[in-house]
């Protein structure tokens, strides 16, 4: 067991009193008194992350993510499994809070944990709240996962990409609206055109998105999205005329 100082109490208490306060800088503060007590309060930081990601101040949640993305990426292990139930089971802002945290614990870039990590935000790849999505695709997997971990995050985006909700390809194609995702956008052209041919106009926009992100970012490849053939390109076109003036 891990030695339990006198000040690392007092450190949670304080920090348990400031939670109990309106004020936003009060519970940021608490989060930032429990991070050195990542290891030794574990039951102390759960509380403080389930309690501060749930808050209206939007602020406040970041701050609720940022310490759970601390917590795994200095206990991996032990904060895996609330993570993992919050994930499945809490509130849409808890949900996101786990999305984010995952992508700041994949900074890390630790090779053993890329399989964990994709597993633990596979659940929410189907989630339709808007608050999930948009931390999802374009920027836990398109900003971070696929830097840190290239090869892993693209044999599960390509078996994502066959799955028919539209909530998981809409997630996989906006995994390449981010700069990162634009700069490894020749690996995703299977992917993209394939999503392409997917009528429904929620992942069309997607597509859509991405299409004109990489025509943006990597002008050089505008011969190769257009010769993407099969099935319906209305979103790769409209893309492709779009960006026309800026190429």
């Amino acid at each position: 067991m891990r030695a339990q100082s006198a000040s690392s109490f007092v450190r949670r208490d304080w920090a348990t009193r400031l939670l109990q306060h309106p004020r936003r800088v009060d519970k940021e503060l608490a989060a930032m008194i429990l991070r050195p007590l990542i290891a030794t309060h574990r039951a102390d930081v759960e509380r403080a992350v389930h309690r501060l990601a749930r808050d209206d101040d939007w602020e406040v949640r970041e701050s609720a993510a940022s310490l759970l993305g601390d917590a795994l990426e200095r206990e991996f292990g032990d904060y895996l499994v609330p993570a993992q139930k919050w994930v499945a089971t809490g509130d849409a802002r808890l949900r996101r809070a786990v999305i984010v945290a995952a992508k700041y614990a994949a900074r890390s870039r630790h090779p053993e944990r890329a399989e964990t990590l994709l597993d633990l935000i596979e659940p929410a790849l189907a989630d339709h709240d808007e608050y999930v999505r948009r931390n999802l695709g374009p920027f836990a997997i398109g900003d971070q996962l696929i830097r840190s971990y290239p090869d892993a995050t693209f044999t599960r985006l390509e078996r994502w990409a066959h799955e028919p909700n539209e909530n998981v390809r809409w997630n996989v194609a906006s995994a390449f609206t981010s700069a990162s995702g634009a700069r490894v956008a020749e690996r995703a052209f299977g992917m993209l055109a394939f999503l392409s041919t997917d009528t429904r106009p929620f992942v069309q926009r997607a597509v859509g998105a991405a299409a004109r992100n990489i025509l943006k970012r990597r002008p050089e490849l505008r011969d190769a999205i257009a010769e993407w053939s099969g099935g319906h390109r209305a979103p790769v076109e409209r893309a492709l005329e779009a960006t026309g003036a800026q190429l």
